[in-house]
């Protein structure tokens, strides 16, 4: 099973707010498993990134760090692969998340049937989203309700419940159920008085009002609220399932956060069985993920999976949203989502090795003939190619090649046939201090270790070798020189 990530950036048409945040990208990974020439996919968020371990540099460490055992998987059975995984996984829920959703996706594709299918569902059907309004001025969160009118629910996102004006100036403009939600910032104390005007204006769910920690809080308000409270935040994984039956009606179901299908599957039947209210929600994530979440909806009381409706930029194709919320699954196997390779959501991904070669030569090769940047190796069977892209163009490349080092360059437990060489990076001149390098680096190198290299070797120019160094690398000897290019070091990277 071949794993590949690939980095993205997401923005929506309006920056998002709640009462714990502001979002003006959200990055994340696409994580695509392949075999026998079909691919699944997942995907992880950098969201919240102290309390979910799901910084980019984090995620990225923890998929090289489980490249040996994500070799050795398959896709027959996704929940023995999740067995495993979970096991190296336990503190990073998003990488368990975006490989558990590959998995599950991959095997249905093979299977050639729709996911809900292959988890033995029965048809999701009649689905339909609510509308998410995110915090700002109350002219704007009314200007982006009358955006999309005629939603089945609207969540709303408010920063203090003791103000109901944002509300009062909402049910002006609808008659459809509120939800509001607090994001972990509201009190006990502000939240308790204003309980029968929420349910006179129409809000039929409260959910997280607290911080995860305030539990007493969350008994308190279950026992006088006469309007179902559920938890978000609060119910991470089936382990949190006793706690959040104890303090809440109902509970938010999101696979990025419960560590994939998996669990997800899971804590929504044991929920139905306690009689809890089930809603299956997503993080701000792209087509890649939301589509695999949507087919778990026939489990779900409430479907919150608005979020591919929110974004202006997006990774490809996947569950579509009419303009009243309806959801329509993909008529495709899997999750049906499916890469768009010229869409604007994408970071650094693999391209063809005619697509770097303009790079090359611009940055690497000025005023030399245009076939000096076509290099032997590209030809090389298992070579690749990546780009960083901004807004869908290529700003920066580099190759890599299964090569392992020269002779005269003996790389310190180095096992034959476990090398690969890095080679052709380069980056325009208009992004260079912008990240758009480091990010590259970054995704290559991941993608080399999942590959199998246990290290990664370049002839790096003297002038960029402060860069590598930052990036992990190490100097092997002393400088050189490529007649024509100029003076080089030797350097190598160890995955491990």
């Amino acid at each position: 099973m071949k794993v590949t990530a690939h980095e993205i950036s997401l923005t929506q048409r309006h920056l998002w707010r709640s009462a714990r945040e502001a979002i003006p990208v959200q990055r994340g990974l696409v994580v695509e498993v392949e075999q026998d020439g079909l691919a699944g996919f997942g995907e992880a968020s950098a969201f919240m990134t102290d309390h979910y371990n799901s910084g980019l540099d984090r995620m990225h460490a923890d998929l090289r760090r489980i490249a040996p055992l994500l070799i050795g998987l398959g896709p027959d059975d996704p929940f023995a692969v999740w067995r495993a995984l979970s096991a190296e996984l336990s503190d990073s829920p998003f990488v368990l998340a975006a490989l558990d959703t590959a998995v599950h996706d991959l095997r249905a594709r093979l299977l050639g049937v729709p996911l809900w299918r292959a988890l033995g569902l029965e048809c999701p059907r009649e689905l339909r989203s609510s509308f998410s309004i995110g915090l700002d001025e109350t002219d704007v969160m009314v200007r982006k309700l009358r955006e999309r009118p005629g939603w089945s629910a609207y969540k709303i996102k408010l920063a203090d419940p003791g103000d109901l004006t944002v509300v009062k100036e909402l049910r002006c403009h609808t008659n459809a159920p509120f939800y509001v939600d607090g994001n972990c910032g509201w009190e006990l104390s502000r939240l308790l008085p204003v309980l029968p005007g929420l349910q006179e204006l129409g809000v039929q769910l409260i959910e997280q009002p607290f911080p995860r920690s305030a539990w007493r809080d969350a008994r308190i308000l279950k026992e006088r609220s006469p309007i179902p409270v559920i938890a978000d935040e609060s119910i991470a994984s089936p382990r949190d399932l006793d706690a959040c039956t104890d303090a809440f009606d109902g509970i938010n179901v999101k696979p990025m956060k419960a560590g994939g299908i998996t669990p997800s599957l899971a804590l929504l039947r044991r929920a139905r069985e306690r009689g809890l209210i089930t809603m299956l929600g997503c993080m701000p994530e792209s087509a890649a993920g939301v589509s695999a979440t949507a087919h778990l909806g026939g489990l779900a009381d409430h479907l919150d999976v608005d979020a591919v409706d929110l974004l202006a930029v997006n990774t490809g194709h996947g569950l579509a949203l009419d303009g009243a919320g309806r959801v329509t699954l993909p008529d495709r196997p899997g999750s049906g989502y499916l890469p768009d390779p010229a869409a604007h959501g994408w970071r650094v991904r693999p391209v063809p090795a005619a697509d770097v070669r303009p790079i090359r030569h611009a940055v690497l090769r000025p005023g030399q003939p245009a076939e000096t940047c076509a290099y032997p190796e590209d030809a090389h069977v298992g070579s690749r190619h990546f780009a960083t892209l901004v807004a869908g163009r290529a700003v920066g490349v580099a190759s890599l090649y299964h090569e392992d080092p020269p002779e005269r360059h003996a790389v310190p437990g180095l096992l034959p046939g476990r090398g690969w060489r890095l080679r052709g990076m380069a980056t325009l001149e208009e992004v260079r201090g912008t990240g758009a390098g480091t990010t590259l680096l970054r995704t290559v190198l991941t993608d080399a270790a999942l590959a199998g290299a246990d290290q990664v070797w370049c002839n790096a120019r003297t002038t960029a070798a402060g860069f590598y160094v930052k990036q992990g690398f190490r100097i092997l000897g002393p400088e050189f020189d490529i007649p024509g290019i100029g003076p080089h070091v030797f350097m190598h990277w160890s995955a491990s």
